[in-house]
Order: C-alpha cells, then sequence, then structure tokens
C-alpha cells in the first residue's frame, strides 16, 4: 500500500464516502481553443489528523473538448 509524505494511504482518501456521488451534468461544447476557469471558494473539509474544519478555494481550469461541465452539479 503507497504511503505519502504525510503518512495517508489510499484508504484515507476513501474514508467517509459511504453514499454514491450524483453524476456532474455537462451540455454540448458548440465552440473550441477557449479556457474556461471554474473557482469554489466554499470548499470545507475535516483534517483527517486533528479532525478541525479546513476551508480553502477549488480552482479548476480547463479547455473544453466536446463538452462543458454544469458548474452547479459540480459544486454538489
Amino acid at each position: 500500500m503507497e504511503t505519502t509524505a504525510l503518512g495517508y494511504t489510499a484508504d484515507h482518501a476513501r474514508a467517509g464516502i459511504d453514499v454514491p456521488l450524483p453524476e456532474i451534468d455537462s451540455w454540448p461544447n458548440q465552440f473550441r481553443g477557449y479556457e474556461i476557469t471554474i473557482a469554489i471558494p466554499e470548499y470545507t473539509s475535516i483534517c483527517p489528523k486533528t479532525g478541525l474544519p479546513d476551508f480553502g478555494t477549488i480552482t479548476i481550469r480547463y479547455m473544453p473538448a466536446e463538452r462543458c461541465l454544469d458548474m452547479k452539479s459540480l459544486k454538489y
């Protein structure tokens, strides 16, 4: 089993996930050659080491090919 420098394993990453995740909606992309940036500043989690809350921003930057991601379903 592979362990990170902080001592976390793949089992730690999967811990707490006991419900199926919802599908992420998308729609056909009619253009090409542009970049989409999605910033989600409401990210929160519980630190597996200390049990304290962690806060952060997730930023996704991508160039869509055939489909674009729906931001609302991505957040959920």
